[in-house]
């Protein structure tokens, strides 16, 4: 029998899966250089990190993970503020 997750984390999953297939579908037009949808990509992707870091992780998982939240919050800055 497959063990089930909780109504609150199987929504999180959910959205997380979304959230990262959507910031992944305009990668391609990133090189176009629309400033509006790249920033609109970042911040999916950063919002897609931190509903990860609420999940469970392992200390190398989060680790990584928060090297590249710092790394897009940086991007962020730099071109979308």
């Amino acid at each position: 029998m497959r063990p089930t997750l909780p109504a609150r984390r199987r929504a999180t999953v959910l959205l997380l899966i979304a959230l990262l297939a959507a910031g992944d579908t305009g990668l391609a037009t990133a090189a176009g250089g629309d400033r509006a949808a790249r920033c609109e990509r970042l911040e999916a992707r950063i919002g897609a990190l931190r509903l990860k870091l609420r999940m469970g992780y392992t200390a190398k998982q989060g680790r990584l993970w928060r090297e590249q939240l710092r790394g897009l919050e940086a991007e962020r800055r730099a071109n979308c503020r």
